[in-house]
């Protein structure tokens, strides 16, 4: 169990600097609305977002840890259904 974790924390130090961009697209299609009455639930949404993406990332790293899941899957997991969150919010998005 022990070269489990050293091999997530390997993985994960390829698939953060992805996560930047991936959560900076979120950012953008959540900021792109234009609401009256300040930014404080564009503030809101964007980090409930954020730290649902940590708290994912969490679990799905102790599945590794756990055995149900490898290592690699478990690390880029989060990073792959958030990709298609921020494709799909972008769409969205009022240009």
């Amino acid at each position: 169990t022990n070269l489990v974790a050293y091999q997530i924390e390997k993985y994960k130090r390829f698939a953060y600097p992805f996560s930047t961009f991936i959560l900076t697209i979120i950012g953008v299609a959540v900021s792109s609305k234009k609401v009256r009455g300040g930014i404080g639930a564009q503030l809101g949404a964007g980090m409930i977002i954020s730290f649902g993406y940590i708290l994912f990332m969490q679990f799905s790293s102790q599945f590794a840890i756990g055995g149900s899941l490898k290592p690699m899957l478990a690390v880029w997991l989060p990073n792959i259904i958030f990709t298609v969150v921020a494709f799909a919010m972008y769409k969205m998005a009022p240009k």
